[in-house]
């Protein structure tokens, strides 16, 4: 083994605290640049989480939008079918427009209120969901809602998740280093 004669210059006691009182500056410089780079990182991780609740929302948001314009638009649709069948035809067109309504209403609290509760999306996704397995039981496949639908319950616990990650590191200060400059 080697003897470690690193802290030894000339073998004195000053030496020595020289030595020492160096390896302390250095130490803290060390610290300043960990604490730096940790504060850094932190940013980055608060903007990745944004990010990622951001995209969700706008998804969210986005297949609400579509499914409110679509259950307006089939809606005026069914005007045309109100001279034939009038009783069937203003349930039709009375039950479109709750469900654009509700559509509509839960992409107004996504979107704008930043709601992240599962019942502005999920009530009309249910019900929308229930009435295309019952179109599928009598026989008329309607695919494209069904998929929207359960796109939608599986995004809302996705997107609390982030919303939840994002607040709790948006909870975390940041040290106030002498290095980061904005």
């Amino acid at each position: 083994m080697l003897p470690n004669n690193s802290f030894k210059a000339d073998g004195s006691a000053a030496a020595q605290l020289s030595v020492g009182l160096n390896k302390g500056k250095f130490m803290a410089e060390l610290e300043a640049e960990g604490s730096y780079r940790s504060e850094v990182a932190l940013r980055m991780r608060r903007r990745a989480l944004d990010d990622r609740l951001r995209r969700f929302t706008a998804g969210v948001f986005g297949l609400m939008g579509y499914s409110a314009v679509s259950n307006f638009l089939a809606t005026l649709g069914s005007f045309s079918g109100a001279t034939e069948h009038q009783t069937l035809a203003l349930f039709s067109v009375a039950f479109g427009l709750l469900l654009g309504a509700l559509y509509s209403f839960g992409a107004y609290r996504v979107w704008f209120k930043d709601d992240i509760r599962w019942w502005p999306v999920a009530f009309p996704a249910g019900i929308l969901i229930v009435l295309s397995l019952l179109a599928f039981v009598a026989g008329a496949l309607a695919l494209v809602p069904l998929v929207i639908n359960v796109a939608l319950l599986v995004m809302v616990p996705i997107r609390k998740r982030a919303a939840a990650a994002a607040a709790a590191i948006a909870r975390k200060p940041l040290s106030v280093s002498p290095l980061f400059k904005e």
